[in-house]
């Protein structure tokens, strides 16, 4: 892979090396890359060990499995100017992702387009250009490959994020990935959705407790008035679910007042740093 970049004119490559025993550090070094040794668990801890050291305005993430060609990179850095970060999606290839695999990330890219408005369809990709300031702000939680989703989910919510077809080659060595790390990464969106987008989330809890609901207080009433039977247990759950329907609106409607109000701010600061 450090050939690869070095052949596509990528000088400033930086290696961040888990404590691997498979002398990762020592070819990499002999290859002429930077390497750190990275702090912190996971994935997580290798691209926040990088951040620090990153002198660059953008920092290009790549997986170190040669499944991402080094090519496909000036494809992301076309927008860099554009965007705080530039998602690869893997369009060509997709054979040589497992098909598990391959359906998690398309649920998981549904779930992400659903919380946050944002079309998506690659959001698990494991090559992207991020601003490197953004990257350094970040206060990462996610200790695995639930990175990429907490990195977007963040972006999401105070810049700009586009997506770009690459292709995708097959994996050389074993995969990292579990299936339980799914639903890991599935539980971080949700939580992401939940601070950085709570409109949705919580108009999405109003609705579905809302709709059962009316549904059970109009039965009570109806069984009341034309069956002359009263329902108490029935129109006490009713009772909890509506106030419970409307507490999570109201809480909806905040977070629409409070996310406009971040969103005008954050667009002030971005035109007085370009000037506009």
């Amino acid at each position: 892979m450090i050939d690869e970049l070095r052949n596509e004119g990528f000088y400033n490559i930086l290696v961040v090396d888990g404590y691997s025993k498979d002398g990762t550090f020592e070819a990499a070094q002999q290859k002429g890359a930077h390497v750190l040794q990275q702090i912190g668990p996971g994935k997580a801890g290798a691209l926040s060990t990088a951040a620090l050291y990153v002198e660059t305005p953008f920092m290009l993430v790549m997986d170190g499995d040669g499944t991402y060609p080094a090519m496909d990179a000036h494809r992301l850095l076309r927008h860099a100017n554009s965007y705080d970060e530039v998602i690869g999606a893997r369009v060509t290839g997709r054979k040589n992702i497992p098909r598990i695999n391959r359906f998690g990330n398309w649920m998981i890219s549904k779930a992400f387009k659903l919380l946050f408005d944002v079309p998506i369809t690659d959001v698990l990709s494991g090559m992207y250009l991020v601003r490197t300031d953004q990257m350094r702000k970040m206060n990462v939680s996610s200790t695995s490959f639930d990175i990429e989703v907490e990195i977007a989910s963040k972006i999401t919510s105070t810049g700009r994020l586009a997506q770009v077809p690459i292709n995708y080659r097959e994996r050389i060595g074993k995969q990292k990935l579990r299936r339980t790390d799914g639903a890991k990464i599935l539980s971080t969106l949700f939580w992401m959705a939940y601070y950085n987008n709570p409109l949705l989330l919580f108009g999405g809890i109003a609705s579905l407790s809302a709709i059962p609901a009316v549904g059970i207080l109009a039965y009570t009433m109806y069984a009341s008035v034309y069956l002359h039977v009263w329902h108490s247990a029935y129109a006490l759950f009713g009772g909890m679910l509506l106030i419970f329907a409307t507490e999570a609106g109201t809480l909806s409607l905040w977070s629409l007042l409070t996310k406009r109000s971040e969103g005008r701010i954050l667009l002030e600061i971005r035109n007085m740093r370009e000037g506009i």
